[in-house]
């Protein structure tokens, strides 16, 4: 008897085995599956593996590495294509979802815990249903923003992402089926995991690289009693400088964006063309001796309109937007053969400030002007409230003062009260 029980659970098992949905790939139980995932995207759809990690990202189910990270960008993590819904995520407690499933914010919430030293360079992590980037098919991701940095060493952050089903689903709600299975079902409140760590770091350009691009998050590493030498786009600016034998890395983004609002208060009422040289974070450059910086020709000489540069003046900018004019501090030099090497304004500093070329002179002296505030208070109250840098103890006079006026006042509507009964008599 026993042995015919055994027979026809073994068979019960088999036959109830053959009837699950057969998954090409299925994660392991609360992990999001990662197995159709190999790359990572930017909003253009193009491939970024190649430059955040140097090859392929680190993948397994449930979690994702990405190396050499730029800050400053949005990346485009795959949940799975949309289009391939063999790939199928098994949920907490046995549910089943696809890539389009997690993505779409009306059916699964995401929570994230965010940790490590360059945690709050992680901006935002969204979740991204049937997205078309670039002439990649439709999928779903997860979209990270990173913010900036003027880091010159490696900051590790992770991001730990929770997908948690808002409602139930099952077959009669799922408008998915798997090519080899049934429809996909999960309760609500069933989660899925994702861990997403980060190696993020500026680009790093060494005295025998010299060149960055405009825009670009880059540090430079100067080569030791060396004369270095830095070119930023096409001859858009310089520095030349020697280093001691332990000269530090520095940040060295130049950003030639323009900036509305000194274009509003000083370009625009005088009708000038601006150029701007912004040197990110203002950093000192670690030369034996002031470095030396150029700022090139910001214009094509091909254009229509091109100024005598000997006719155009250059203002530096503050930590509050105010220009100060700096154009007798800059040398116009047509080569820079003995430095920099490019044409253009050149200055002895140690310091990348953020500069503004203008074709024609701008009023800067209105807004170095304080106006004083006026007082309401008469001139003989100011004299007689004197500071003598001594608080004034609280004897709560100030207190009995209030209570006594009140009384007063009681007290005279009272006797107004009483004479107005006897004149009424």
């Amino acid at each position: 008897m026993k042995k015919i029980l055994s027979t026809a659970l073994a068979s019960a098992l088999v036959l109830s085995t053959a009837s699950l949905p057969a998954f090409a790939a299925a994660s392991s139980s609360g992990v999001v599956n990662m197995a159709g995932v190999g790359n990572v995207y930017d909003e253009d759809g193009d491939d970024i593996s190649w430059s955040v990690s140097g090859g392929s990202p680190s993948i397994s189910d449930g979690s994702i590495t990405l190396d050499g990270v730029n800050p400053n960008q949005t990346i485009y993590i795959p949940l799975g294509a949309d289009t391939n819904l063999d790939d199928v995520t098994t949920l907490s407690d046995g549910g089943t979802a696809a890539a389009i499933d997690l993505g779409d914010d009306d059916l699964f919430k995401i929570t994230t815990d965010k940790d490590g030293t360059g945690k709050s360079l992680i901006k935002s992590v969204m979740q991204v249903s049937n997205k078309k980037l670039g002439d990649l098919d439709r999928g779903s991701y997860l979209k990270i923003e990173l913010g900036d940095t003027t880091t010159t060493s490696e900051l590790k952050a992770t991001a730990d992402v929770t997908f948690k089903a808002k409602k139930d689903m099952d077959s009669s709600t799922s408008s998915l089926t798997p090519n080899s299975g049934s429809a996909f079902d999960w309760t609500s409140g069933e989660t899925a995991d994702l861990s997403i760590t980060f190696w993020i770091n500026n680009t790093k350009i060494t005295g025998s690289d010299g060149d960055a691009d405009t825009g670009d998050s880059v540090y430079f590493s100067p080569e030791d009693n060396e004369n270095n030498t830095l070119i930023w786009g096409d001859d858009r600016a310089a520095i030349y400088f020697s280093s001691d034998d332990d000269a530090s890395d520095f940040y060295a983004k130049l950003s030639t964006k323009s900036d509305s609002d000194i274009y509003a208060e000083y370009g625009d009422p005088v009708n000038a063309d601006l150029w701007f040289f912004d040197f990110v974070g203002n950093p000192t450059v670690p030369s034996t001796s002031r470095a030396t910086l150029t700022l090139g020709i910001p214009w094509d000489e091909d254009e229509d309109y091109a100024p005598n540069p000997g006719d155009c003046y250059i203002y530096e900018v503050d930590s509050d937007g105010y220009l100060t004019d700096v154009t007798a501090q800059f040398t116009y030099d047509e080569d820079n053969d003995s430095t920099t090497g490019i044409a253009g304004w050149t200055i002895k500093t140690r310091t990348l400030g953020t500069y503004v070329i203008s074709d024609t002179e701008l009023d800067v002296t209105s807004y170095d002007d304080v106006d004083e505030e006026t007082s309401d208070v008469p001139e003989e109250s100011e004299d007689a409230a004197v500071d003598t840098g001594k608080d004034i103890p609280n004897t709560g006079s100030s207190d009995m003062v209030g209570v006594a006026v009140v009384a007063a006042v009681v007290s005279l509507a009272a006797a107004g009260a009483v004479a107005l009964k006897k004149a009424s008599r």
